[in-house]
C-alpha cells in the first residue's frame, strides 16, 4: 500500500566494550582522573582548599549520567565525547572517585540545540528513547563486566537524572539490585512517583 510508513534503518547500540565509550571507567586514564581540587567554605566564610586522590580499591561503584551539556548541532549527541562532556564529567563525577569506582558512560543525549528548539515550542527532531537506550545499554553491559557484587550509587543531574530515575526503577525498585543502592543523587530536576 502506497500509504505504508518509510522503513527506519534501525540505530546501532553503543558498544560499551570501547573505552572510548565511556567519560569515566576505573581501568582508564579519562576526564575523571584529572584534577579536581575543590574549594571548601565554612560557615565564617573561610576558605580551604580540598585536594582529591581517586581511591586505591574502593568499597563501592558511581555510575554517573551528566547533565544537557552537548553542543553537537545535531538532535541527539554523537558518540563521541567534546570537551563539554569532559569538563562536566571533572566538575560533577570525578571527586565520587575518592570513594568509589567511578562509571560515566557516554550516550546520545539530546542536545543544547535540541533542548533550546523544546523550550521554543518547536519541534527538536530528537530522541529521548536512544539517550535512555544507551544509558540502560552501558548500565547493563557495567552490571555484566564490572560490577562484582559491589554496592552502587546512582548519581544523575538535568537529563541524567531522567535516566537515572528509569534505572532505579527498572533495575532496583523491588527488584534483586534493591539490597545494593546506597544512594541515588538525582539532582537538577524533581524527583516525583509516577
Amino acid at each position: 500500500s502506497s500509504d505504508a510508513a518509510p522503513a527506519v534503518d534501525p540505530v546501532a547500540p553503543m558498544d560499551y566494550a570501547q573505552a572510548g565509550s565511556w567519560l569515566c571507567r576505573p581501568d582508564q586514564q579519562d576526564a575523571c582522573e584529572q584534577a579536581a581540587t575543590a574549594t571548601s567554605i565554612s560557615a565564617d566564610g573561610r576558605m580551604t582548599r580540598e585536594a582529591f586522590a581517586p581511591a586505591g580499591d574502593p568499597p563501592i561503584d558511581c555510575f554517573y549520567v551528566y547533565p544537557t551539556v552537548s553542543r553537537d548541532a545535531s538532535a541527539n549527541s554523537d558518540t563521541i565525547a567534546g570537551p563539554e562532556e569532559m569538563e562536566i564529567a571533572r566538575q560533577q563525577a570525578a571527586r565520587f572517585g575518592a570513594v568509589c569506582r567511578l562509571y560515566a558512560p557516554i550516550y546520545r543525549q539530546v542536545t543544547v540545540a535540541s533542548l533550546r528548539k523544546i523550550l521554543a515550542a518547536e519541534d527538536p527532531g530528537s530522541d529521548r528513547e536512544l539517550a535512555y537506550a544507551d544509558v540502560k545499554t552501558a548500565f547493563e553491559y557495567y552490571l555484566k563486566h564490572y560490577h562484582a557484587g559491589k554496592p552502587i550509587v546512582i548519581a544523575a543531574h538535568s537529563q541524567g537524572t531522567t535516566h537515572g530515575k528509569r534505572l532505579l526503577k527498572e533495575y532496583f525498585d523491588n527488584q534483586v539490585l534493591k539490597n545494593k543502592l546506597v544512594a541515588a543523587y538525582l539532582i537538577g530536576l524533581p524527583v516525583t512517583e509516577n
